[in-house]
C-alpha cells in the first residue's frame, strides 16, 4: 500500500468518524457541512495566497540583504516548511478577521 492511500484511508476513517459523532453525539445538522466545506476551500486558497507572497517577498529579501550586506544568505531559507505552516495561520487568522467585520 502506498503512503498516499494510506493517508487518504486514514483521513476518510476519521472523518466518517467525526459525521457519527457529529450527527448522533452532538446533534449537527448535515446541512452544515456543506458551508463547511466551502470555508475549507477559502482557507485553502488564502493559505496558497499567502505562501505565494510570503515566498515573493522572502526571495526579494534575500537579494536585498546579500546585496547590502555583502554576505552569503541562502534562497533555501524561504522554502522551510515552517513557513507553508505560518502561512496557512496567517490565511486562518485573515478569514476570520474579515468574518468578523461582516
Amino acid at each position: 500500500m502506498s503512503d498516499g492511500l494510506y493517508l487518504i484511508g486514514l483521513v476518510a476513517l476519521t472523518s466518517g468518524l467525526v459525521w457519527v459523532i457529529g450527527r448522533r453525539g452532538l446533534g449537527l445538522r448535515a446541512s452544515a457541512v456543506r458551508p463547511a466545506l466551502v470555508r475549507l476551500l477559502e482557507w485553502v486558497g488564502l493559505s496558497v495566497a499567502f505562501y505565494a507572497v510570503n515566498l515573493l517577498v522572502g526571495f526579494l529579501a534575500v537579494l536585498a540583504l546579500r546585496r547590502l550586506t555583502s554576505s552569503f544568505i541562502s534562497m533555501y531559507l524561504n522554502t522551510d516548511t515552517t513557513l507553508a505552516i505560518l502561512s496557512a495561520c496567517q490565511a486562518l487568522v485573515f478569514q476570520w478577521w474579515r468574518a468578523d467585520s461582516e
